[in-house]
């Protein structure tokens, strides 16, 4: 079961809409990239408190896998042994050189059918292709993916809650979408689009897909929401990955382009699983002098991981001395960006943003809020503010980065117009 922590995480991208799904099905993931904040439907600013005594009560979130439900099988891989599978890739993959932007423009994407509002969350290495949703009315949503510019409706099955949420550089999408109209016991089902079609990823009945690499291999889950996988392709069935010994729950979150696979264990664990079949749990970041005891991974780049930690105050409704909260409010407010490099051991605290990063590419450069509400690239030494569509009120958050190339030239994401209204949108950066 996700924490309080990943509760929180999963709310601050998505318009406050009417939902068409259950509070359990709601809270079962937290698998979206933030962690700072709510967001009203008129947009991006509004944050929202979310604890009450040990748990949780939390907006819609539209994109979680049920438990499965009783005398219900799920359909799922076994699980492999170490060792005994490979996870496809490009063996020896290294990016081009690049040098840190000092400077961005904003441009606001255009949406099909006239779409009052959109957003991004997630692109291929180039840029070119982004991927996200619309919302052309209150309660709805639409699979959008852009091209250079150019924006094409995806049609996924189903009539509810839907969402792409990676690309690669063959135009070749995954997300999922609730297919069987949000029925007791049903939940969201994982898709590829590729060349203008729309397949159902095989060898699960739900799930969710979350990443893709230029090999075509896809990492998701499945109906249980404890098993993490890996398509080795979009019609191959799913590989289970191993757990290591006394765990329960895997996911897996994100695939490098030589395979490798980053995902949580156990909501506290952040691992690791190699293209070579061994894997590992990466190590605990040390936080104001003690080692952190939670800490989740959500992406990767070229050996580049990214996520956040905490020292665990807030769990299971613990108070947090200093504040005066409780439960996720308290671990969230504790919570410290981290990036790994998964191939040397390294782990670091990054102190230039408010809770996690949102983005990684394959220098290690990142994107997310900064502790001024800003969303900034940080480029090594370099920061660079974004700017905004419109000016807010000093605090809240009305501007998001969810994406950066190998570059650093193209970042894509979201930010409120003087309506408030959210708008997908796109940063050129030199």
């Amino acid at each position: 079961m996700p924490s309080e922590l990943d509760l929180l995480r999963s709310l601050d991208d998505e318009p406050h809409t009417p939902s068409t799904v259950d509070i359990r099905r709601a809270i079962a993931d937290g698998r979206r990239r933030r962690i700072h904040r709510g967001v009203g439907y008129a947009g991006a600013a509004t944050v929202t408190a979310l604890a009450v005594a040990g748990a949780s009560v939390v907006a819609m979130s539209p994109h979680t896998p049920p438990r499965t439900t009783a005398g219900a099988a799920p359909t799922t891989a076994s699980v492999a042994p170490e060792g005994e599978y490979t996870i496809p890739g490009t063996a020896g993959w290294s990016p081009a050189a690049a040098t840190p932007p000092t400077r961005c423009a904003l441009n606001r994407l255009p949406v099909p059918d006239g779409a009052p509002m959109a957003l991004v969350t997630g692109a291929d290495p180039t840029g070119r292709y982004l991927v996200g949703r619309s919302y052309p009315k209150p309660g709805s949503y639409q699979a959008v993916i852009w091209h250079d510019g150019e924006a094409r409706t995806v049609m996924l099955p189903g009539d509810l809650e839907e969402s792409l949420q990676d690309v690669n550089s063959t135009g070749t999408a995954v997300g999922w979408s609730y297919a069987e109209g949000g029925k007791p016991g049903t939940g969201p089902v994982p898709y590829v689009y590729r060349d203008g079609r729309v397949s159902k990823l095989p060898g699960v009945q739900r799930g969710n897909a979350y990443a893709i690499n230029e090999a075509g291999a896809i990492v998701g889950d499945d109906d249980t929401g404890n098993a993490a996988l890996v398509w080795p392709s979009e019609t191959t069935e799913p590989i289970r990955l191993p757990l290591p010994a006394g765990a329960s729950q895997g996911t897996a979150r994100d695939i490098d382009e030589d395979g490798t696979t980053v995902g949580t264990i156990d909501n506290k664990r952040p691992y690791v699983w190699f293209p070579d079949g061994t894997h590992r749990a990466l190590p605990m970041p040390s936080l104001d002098g003690e080692r952190a005891t939670t800490a989740r991974v959500f992406h990767i780049r070229n050996g580049w991981a990214i996520g956040v930690a905490s020292d665990g105050l807030g769990r299971d409704g613990a108070a947090d001395p200093s504040s005066g909260r409780t439960g996720a409010s308290a671990e969230y407010a504790r919570a410290k960006a981290v990036r790994w490099n998964v191939r040397t051991g390294e782990v670091r605290v990054v102190g230039a943003f408010k809770g996690a990063a949102d983005a990684v590419n394959a220098h290690g450069w990142q994107v997310g809020i900064d502790g001024r509400g800003r969303a900034v690239l940080v480029a090594d030494a370099t920061t660079v503010a974004l700017p905004a569509l419109a000016s807010h009120q000093p605090g809240t958050l009305s501007t998001i980065a969810s994406t950066v190339s190998d570059d650093g030239r193209t970042i894509a994401g979201q930010s409120d117009d003087a309506t408030g209204t959210i708008q997908a949108v796109v940063w050129r950066c030199r």
